[in-house]
């Protein structure tokens, strides 16, 4: 039971903090403020006259026991905290002390002490948690003996073996096994399978316990009482296991000590082992009994879950495991000892532990550690879809999506900062609510790259075992990457397979019953599933990114936004929901896009990220890029000429990713022009200021510009992305005048298999990319640079899409023609001629339809002849 403290002893408090300011304010030679400060004297009946002072955490703080327990109950949890730091710059440390004020109170013991507790009291040199343990043991004797029994080492055999609490020295070896079996990873725990609010309390426990590595590690042998007490995660996280029914309420209270245990550690560096400490001596007491039902709250849950305890003697008590009452307790004692200190500094602890706990829930070593342990325990359980309508609804849903996120260049390190520090992103990344960011950037400045780093580098949720990230990249030209069905169905197949509960992926079996295979082109009901997925309890946070939503075709880009403006205004309109469904989307800022977005201005889940805003800060990373590749593009050139094409290439203005992409291409494809110094003051003065013109330059080197005509009308055309041997095929195709009589005739004329990719490279340069042995257009801005309705140069607005239908419809009419095909098919090769059939066969339709009115004629009247 808790005490009370008593009208006197909140008199004695009163006065002496009304001496401390008197003290602070002398000492500042401020007598006039003394003189305010005595005239404001509280009045017989207690009110106060006026004047403010700093709130005390017993103020501040309320205990809520419904509330997540991720601070001392009334704390605000981490993920809501902005701190100055931004997480790449935080560097785990032992906590460090907060300057202690010039001057406190020494005049008498502290008011909540009793006369008892005033003769006991230990003296400067003893520390809180030593006095701690022995409170705790003469209070709960028989927990004690149970707690010293679990913490005997388990190799001993000895079942009546109990560990000894009673000196430091025992109570090192027992922390430095702790710490031996820290580094043997004896502490990881499956987090697979559990409740979600379990997982969620389970991995916030794992996170404390890598933080407060090096306090452990720091106090072992000065302070081994408090390192035993910092140990506590320790003991519990291999107590945690898949068979174990869980109490939510005992976990949220382990996490609670834990922030308890961050606050006061910091208090204890700033007032127990400052300069000043001698002042602060009646702090000691209260705070051991603090620690000590922290020590009793551990010893509780850790011998609760212990399948070895020989006695339950202790948990006879009425109200033993009243986990929220307990905590409740420690709370009001926690307010005590807020009592004894000065709270002139209070402000400046509390921002130095909001810090800790960011840290703590942000640290990407700490994050990388989880997701690794994570990783191998899913690995470990991962689940088998054995159901053959499980397998069946997964081979529908399926795409490529992994290869259309690596399709994009990884970010160079030191890039992408101006997005993962902004608070609108972190604002967005750490709501507890479902939200959408909407980033739109002009071209070429890097959104793709940016995505990929979110996913890659796991900067879109802290949560690690409570999150599923979803990703999709539309791509224009390419028809399965462009549609809002797309989208969805690799955003579901994503949450299915990895579903650590394997539950989710019963929402849509009824769905893919009805539809089969078509469900994957039916948007109304994946949307239904998804949102039905999101609101169960089982799927935790969801967080899906979809990357260059402007290259959606049009009517599906409107469906997902209608879509997802209803879901966010309903979100708004509940005072509580269960799902928790994150959506970051990047586009370029087009009218449309601007207008369809801009009718969520309403949704406070909504925000807006204008990456052109970042202009400055983009620059700035891009000479970040340029130092890193300077080596790479200009290695066969002195220093001194390479510091001038450095130089040169930072002060160019209107830079963007795309383009210093495109100049480093120029650079590299003749390194051998540019031995002299003239050569290269003549290729700075002809680098190109606007990626239009570095587009022109790449094209302009091709030697056979009727060859590179082709095959980018080809690429152009394509219904898909073609491999390197259907390409083959399309173009030798498309040059040929007239046709082949025959299969064996085109073979004949095909360039070399292994060099086709080469003959790609020497006609297009930088222009084409070559991924995966699949031809795409290096970025949508080349697309758009070669169908331009105006028509500049050799090459912008040279191509048009029907022109380019045309070509691709000819040579897949003129390959399925072929008289020879028939026998080809009944006894195929199995080489490169064999892809382009499926592709023409597929698609001849939709060439056929959109080329030109005239050759489409034309094709009609030829038909009899091929046939």
């Amino acid at each position: 039971m808790v005490m009370s403290t008593s009208s006197d002893n909140d008199s004695c408090r009163t006065a002496i903090d009304d001496l401390l300011v008197i003290g602070v304010l002398n000492i500042m030679g401020r007598f006039h403020t003394v003189k305010d400060f005595l005239r404001k004297k509280k009045k017989p009946d207690g009110g106060s006259e006026g004047g403010d002072r700093v709130s005390s955490p017993s103020e501040t703080l309320t205990t809520d026991p419904s509330a997540p327990a991720s601070g001392p109950a009334e704390i605000p949890p981490a993920t809501t905290i902005i701190a100055q730091s931004p997480p790449e710059q935080i560097v785990l440390s032992v906590p460090q002390p907060v300057n202690p004020p010039l001057a406190s109170p020494a005049d008498g013991p502290s008011a909540q002490l009793t006369s008892s507790e005033l003769v006991s009291s230990p003296s400067h040199d003893i520390e809180p948690w030593s006095r701690a343990y022995e409170i705790f043991q003469k209070r709960e004797p028989e927990l004690t003996a149970d707690y010293e029994k679990h913490l005997a080492p388990s190799q001993q055999g000895d079942a009546a073996a109990s560990a000894d609490l009673s000196t430091p020295e025992s109570v090192e070896s027992i922390v430095k096994r702790l710490l031996e079996d820290r580094e043997n990873k004896q502490w990881r725990v499956s987090l697979l399978g559990k409740d979600i609010k379990i997982r969620e309390q389970t991995e916030r426990l794992a996170k404390f316990l890598l933080w407060s590595d090096p306090i452990v590690k720091h106090a072992v042998s000065s302070q081994p009482y408090a390192a035993l007490a910092w140990s506590g995660v320790s003991l519990l996280l291999p107590l945690i296991t898949s068979g174990t029914t869980q109490n939510e309420a005992m976990l949220k209270g382990f996490n609670s000590i834990g922030d308890i245990q961050m606050y006061w550690q910091i208090c204890e560096e700033t007032y127990l082992q400052s300069e000043h400490r001698q002042h602060y001596q009646r702090l000691i007491e209260p705070l051991a009994k603090l620690y000590s039902y922290i020590i009793e709250y551990q010893a509780r849950v850790i011998c609760h879950l212990s399948k070895a305890q020989l006695s339950r003697a202790w948990e006879n008590a009425e109200g033993s495991n009243d986990w929220a009452g307990k905590i409740r307790e420690i709370d009001e004692l926690r307010k005590d000892c807020s009592g004894c200190i000065v709270h002139l500094n209070e402000g400046e602890v509390r921002e130095h532990w909001k810090c800790q706990l960011q840290e703590m829930q942000e640290s990407r070593t700490i994050l990388d550690e989880i997701r690794r342990i994570h990783e191998e325990g899913g690995r470990q359980i991962q689940r088998n879809y054995q159901d053959q309508k499980e397998r069946a609804l997964l081979q529908d849903l399926a795409s490529d999506y992994e290869g259309y996120k690596n399709f994009n260049p990884q970010k160079v390190e030191g890039t992408c900062k101006w997005f993962f520090n902004d608070a609108r992103f972190r604002k967005w990344r750490d709501s507890n609510t479902s939200s959408l960011l909407w980033v739109s950037a002009g071209p070429g400045c890097g959104k793709s790259v940016l995505s990929r780093a979110l996913i890659d580098d796991c900067r879109l949720s802290t949560n690690v075992t409570t999150s599923t990230v979803c990703h999709f990249f539309f791509k224009d030209g390419d028809e399965s990457r462009m549609y809002s069905t797309n989208a969805l169905c690799a955003i579901l197949h994503q949450l299915f397979t990895q579903d650590p509960t394997s539950s989710l992926i019963r929402n849509a079996l009824p769905s893919h019953k009805n539809y089969g295979e078509k469900l994957a082109l039916n948007f109304s009901e994946l949307w239904r599933i998804l949102i039905e997925c999101v609101m169960s309890s089982d799927s935790g946070e969801v967080v899906c990114i979809l990357d260059a939503l402007d290259e959606c075709n049009a009517d599906g880009r409107r469906q997902l936004i209608n879509q997802l403006k209803d879901f966010y205004f309903k979100q708004d309109k509940m005072q509580s929901s269960p799902s928790k469904l994150k959506f970051l989307i990047t586009s370029r800022p087009y009218d449309d896009l601007e207008a369809s977005f801009g009718k969520f201005s309403g949704a406070a889940a909504y925000l807006r990220f204008d990456g052109d805003e970042k202009s400055e800060q983009i620059s700035q990373e891009i000479n970040l890029v340029i130092d890193a590749r300077m080596h790479d593009i200009a290695g066969s050139f002195p220093n001194e000429d390479r510091n001038i094409i450095r130089a040169s290439l930072k002060g160019m203005g209107h830079r963007t990713y795309l383009w210093l992409h495109l100049t480093f291409d120029i650079i590299e494809q003749s390194p051998c022009e540019y031995g002299r110094r003239t050569d290269i003051e003549a290729l700075l003065s002809e680098l190109p200021s606007r990626i239009s013109e570095a587009y022109e330059k790449i094209l302009g080197r091709s030697k056979n510009q009727t060859q590179t005509e082709m095959i980018l009308r080809i690429i152009l055309a394509a219904g898909r992305p073609l491999n390197l041997d259907e390409a083959n095929i399309a173009l030798t195709l498309a040059l040929q005048k007239p046709q082949f009589a025959s299969h064996a005739a085109l073979e004949s004329q095909l360039w070399p298999r292994d060099s086709f990719r080469s003959v790609v490279k020497n006609l297009c340069g930088l222009f084409v990319n070559v991924y995966d042995s699949k031809l795409s257009l290096i970025h949508q801005t080349a697309r758009e640079f070669l169908i331009n309705p105006e028509r500049q140069g050799k090459w912008q607005g040279r191509l048009n899409m029907s022109k380019s239908h045309s070509t691709m419809s000819q040579a897949g009419l003129h390959y399925l023609l072929l008289p020879d095909l028939a026998t080809l098919i009944q006894n195929p090769p199995g080489g490169q001629e064999r892809s382009f059939l499926s592709y023409a066969a597929a698609h001849w339709p939709l060439h056929y339809i959109s080329q030109e009115d005239a050759i489409a004629d034309q094709s009609r009247k030829d038909a009899p002849i091929w046939v």
